[in-house]
């Protein structure tokens, strides 16, 4: 991480309140940024703060739902009345739910859509021109490995992973000259709340899961980097590469495995 990217500039981090988010602000917390986490859960969010302000770091937490209606407005009018103005945002909130599209209610379908889709790009797009009109900061938006191939029994989660990756990758190209960059972190398996959160299984043991802080800091070099996206570490990256050589077809029957529920053998 280049940490004269990010010294007194404000982050704003989203999904902040555990896991790869939380791990954001940690990483963060000594690099002379002033951080605004924001998350769900006032209590783990306080918490994160707590860890982040011993490091050294300044830090506002902002407790509330982005994918609830008018979320992102009611977050740009915090930072309105409290004169903050984002220069860098990791758009780390995410949600992820198991179970067959026929089968799962339509509003727990909808409502990751709402957050992963539509929340990241709305406070995403609201954000950039005045990063563009100071010509410095970015975008730094957390995918997943499930961004490159169909995930039965997590499929509207995959879509919208792949929603982030190619969005990321065509803004990073249309960002070019203006100082603001845009990169996509794709991560594996990481040991964090997600997969109780979707009502799944951990992986097979004979894949590893990654530590959030090990997660956020290849998400915090790639950005640096001003890369347009990048993978979390080997396996992600060996992992995301063989989904280009290998028939889609066989990706999906093979991700299966990797979603299912904690009540299925």
């Amino acid at each position: 991480m280049t940490r004269a990217l990010f010294a007194d500039t404000t982050v704003l981090i989203t999904g902040a309140s555990s896991g790869i988010g939380a791990a954001f602000a940690e990483e963060l917390a000594t690099a002379g940024a002033r951080l605004v986490v924001a998350g769900r859960d006032e209590r783990r969010l306080e918490a994160v703060a707590v860890r982040a302000r011993n490091r050294g770091g300044t830090v506002v937490t902002i407790a509330l739902d982005l994918a609830a209606p008018a979320g992102v407005a009611a977050l740009l009018r915090r930072f309105k009345a409290d004169g903050i103005e984002v220069d860098h945002l990791i758009n780390n909130a995410g949600a992820g739910v198991q179970g067959r599209g026929v089968s799962t209610p339509v509003e727990r379908q909808l409502g990751v859509i709402d957050l992963n889709v539509h929340a990241t790009t709305e406070l995403a797009l609201r954000l950039l021109p005045g990063m563009v009109a100071r010509r410095c900061g970015g975008i730094l938006n957390v995918a997943s490995i499930a961004a490159f191939q169909g995930m039965p029994g997590l499929s509207v989660y995959a879509g919208t992973k792949a929603y982030l990756l190619s969005w990321s990758e065509a803004l990073h190209f249309e960002l070019r000259g203006t100082g603001v960059r845009c990169c996509c972190l794709c991560p594996g398996p990481a040991d964090s709340r997600f997969f109780d959160a979707a009502g799944m299984r951990p992986p097979p043991a004979i894949v590893s899961m990654q530590s959030p802080a090990a997660v956020a800091r290849a998400g915090l070099r790639a950005y640096s980097r001003n890369a347009s996206h990048r993978m979390s570490g080997p396996l992600p990256s060996v992992l995301a590469w063989l989904t280009r050589v290998t028939p889609r077809a066989l990706n999906a029957a093979v991700a299966s495995n990797f979603s299912r529920s904690r009540g299925r053998p």
